[in-house]
C-alpha cells in the first residue's frame, strides 16, 4: 500500500511539473516579444541610455517572467480543483478532455473577442473628449505613430496580450481567487456567484495592470485611470467568462480576436 501511494505521489508530481513547464513554454514567446519591443523605449530613458540592448532586454523581461512562473505554478495546482479547464494541461497531465471539441469553442471565442473589441472602441471614442490624444490598448491617435509602429506591436498584442496575459490573469489570478473564495465559503463546488466574483476581481486586476504602461504615454489623471481600468476590465470579464465556461485556450482565442479590430482601426487611422 505504501509503495502504491508513493508511486501515485511521484506520478502526480511529474504531471504537475510537466504541466507547469508546458504552460510556461506557451507563455514564453510573449515575454520575448515584450523584451524586444521594450528595448527602444527603455533606451530613451536617460538613466538607461548607456546599457546594452541585451541588458535592456533582460531588464524588461525580468518582472513578467517571474509573474509568468508564479501564474503557471498557481494555475496548474489550483485551476483543476475549481473546475477551470485547459486543454493543453489536460493533455499533458493525462486528465480527461472536455466533452466538446476545441473547434466548437473557437467561434465562441472569436465572437466574444470581436464583440468586446467593438464595444471597447465605441467607449474609447466616448472617452475622447475627456482624455484626448491618448492611446492604450485601443485607438491610435498620436500623430507620430507610423504603420511600422502598429505592425511592430502585433507580436506583443497577439503573443503577450493574447496568450501570456491570459496565463497570468486568468490561469493564475482568477484560478487563485476562485480557489480562495471556494475554500472560504465551503461547498461541494464553486458556485456561479463565486466564479463571477473571481472573474470581476481578475478583470479589475487586469485593468490596473495596464496603468504602469499607460503612465509612460500620459499622466495618470482620474479620467485616464478610469478609462484605462474600465476598458480593460470589460475585456477581462469577457475573457474570464470564456475561461470559466469554455477553456483557457478559448479565452486566448478571444483575447487575440479582441486585438484584430484594434489593429485594423489603428492601421486605418495612421494611413
Amino acid at each position: 500500500m505504501q509503495t502504491v501511494t508513493a508511486r501515485t505521489k511521484r506520478t502526480g508530481s511529474r504531471s504537475f511539473v510537466k504541466g507547469v513547464v508546458a504552460m510556461f513554454l506557451l507563455g514564453l514567446p510573449g515575454i520575448v516579444a515584450v523584451g524586444v519591443s521594450s528595448i527602444g523605449v527603455l533606451r530613451t530613458l536617460p538613466q538607461l541610455a548607456e546599457l546594452s540592448a541585451t541588458a535592456l532586454f533582460f531588464l524588461a523581461v525580468t518582472q513578467p517572467l517571474i509573474l509568468l512562473v508564479l501564474a503557471c505554478l498557481v494555475g496548474t495546482a489550483l485551476a483543476p480543483r475549481v473546475g477551470l479547464r485547459s486543454r493543453l494541461l489536460a493533455r499533458i497531465t493525462g486528465r480527461i478532455q472536455p466533452p466538446n471539441l476545441f473547434a466548437e469553442e473557437v467561434p465562441i471565442g472569436i465572437g466574444v473577442g470581436v464583440g468586446i473589441s467593438f464595444l471597447t472602441l465605441v467607449l474609447d471614442f466616448g472617452f475622447a473628449s475627456f482624455v484626448p490624444r491618448l492611446s492604450t490598448t485601443t485607438v491610435v491617435t498620436a500623430s507620430n505613430v507610423s504603420i511600422f509602429d502598429v505592425l511592430a506591436g502585433i507580436p506583443v498584442r497577439f503573443l503577450y496580450g493574447g496568450i501570456t496575459e491570459e496565463l497570468m490573469l486568468r490561469y493564475g489570478i482568477m484560478s487563485l481567487v476562485a480557489w480562495s473564495l471556494w475554500k472560504l465559503t465551503g461547498g461541494e463546488r464553486p458556485s456561479d456567484p463565486l466564479m463571477w466574483t473571481a472573474i470581476v476581481i481578475s478583470a479589475i486586476v487586469f485593468g490596473l495592470g495596464h496603468l504602469p504602461a499607460q503612465s509612460i504615454t500620459a499622466p495618470l489623471t482620474s479620467a485616464v485611470v478610469v478609462r484605462t481600468v474600465l476598458l480593460n476590465a470589460i475585456a477581462g470579464i469577457g475573457f474570464g467568462w470564456l475561461y470559466w465556461r469554455q477553456s483557457l485556450e478559448t479565452a486566448m482565442v478571444g483575447h487575440v480576436s479582441f486585438h484584430l479590430p484594434l489593429v485594423i482601426v489603428s492601421l486605418v487611422l495612421v494611413v
